[in-house]
């Protein structure tokens, strides 16, 4: 009964939540109408891993790592967690942002040799890594094992990053196209500049299938719980054919097999220390 009305409290909770993020983002359109309809099965799916593990009654500390334009990070404030955010770059906005929601703030470099290293070892019961580890250029691994130090026995890594083993994929590399988002910003932007490596949002380094993800994670200590790949939102500034093809994907039960889904999520713990 105890869990019954736990997942009950998380499923009244979310669009609670959710109803008050859209109401901070209201002055930005491409966020609600094209961003948030597209990823919103994604974070649904990262709010309820989370809220499945760290029930209202339990330590809720989270950080956010690679925080963008902080939506995130404010959606899982009002869901109740205390949570710190980082990224590489200031964003007036998204401070106006974090300061109405409560969120700690710091900005870091995640291709730095030793990311993370400003926090505390075990200091959260949750570390959320959204679409960012595509971006990693320098030792995707070494951030994986800051977080693996960051957390707290039993505390839970949710990673979500583009899934590059897709029908949508194979095509385009049978036309001769670009298999990754950026690839034209890479050819022309800098990376590493007076020994410093430098953070590129716009560039996907490396897009992993899940099995890569998923056997460097346990190599690193981390006891992985599931994988689980996610459709596609539907978005009404979408082509009428993108929308078409998008709603027979959902209606046939496909979108989110593997071959058709844009993404996958994966989730792991810190194995809770020895007695």
């Amino acid at each position: 009964m105890e869990t019954q009305h736990t997942t009950g409290q998380a499923a009244s909770a979310y669009p609670e939540a959710v109803r008050g993020l859209l109401d901070e983002f209201t002055w930005n359109p491409w966020f609600m109408n094209t961003y948030w309809p597209e990823n919103s099965p994604r974070i649904r799916l990262m709010a309820q891993l989370a809220l499945a593990r760290f029930p209202s009654t339990s330590s809720r500390r989270a950080l956010e790592v690679g925080c963008a334009n902080g939506y995130v990070a404010y959606l899982f404030r009002l869901l109740g967690f205390e949570v710190s955010a980082v990224d590489a770059y200031d964003d007036e906005k998204r401070a106006e942002l974090f300061r109405k929601g409560g969120i700690a703030y710091q900005e870091t470099n995640l291709n730095a040799v030793t990311p993370l290293s400003e926090f505390a070892p075990e200091s959260f019961d949750l570390v959320l890594l959204g679409e960012v580890f595509e971006h990693i250029l320098n030792q995707p691994a070494g951030l994986l094992r800051e977080i693996f130090r960051l957390l707290r026995p039993g505390g839970l890594l949710i990673l979500t990053t583009p899934n590059p083993s897709t029908l949508a994929n194979a095509i385009r590399l049978l036309r001769d196209g670009y298999l990754l988002w950026g690839t034209a910003e890479f050819l022309k932007e800098t990376k590493v500049d007076g020994g410093r490596i430098i953070d590129q949002g716009g560039i996907h380094y490396r897009e992993y299938p899940a099995w890569v993800v998923r056997n460097l994670m346990a190599e690193l200590g981390y006891q992985v719980d599931g994988v689980r790949y996610v459709r596609a939102g539907i978005a009404p500034t979408h082509s009428f054919a993108k929308r078409s093809i998008k709603w027979l994907l959902r209606v046939m039960g496909l979108a989110g097999l593997r071959v058709f889904s844009p993404g996958y999520v994966i989730w792991g713990r810190k194995p809770p220390k020895p007695l």
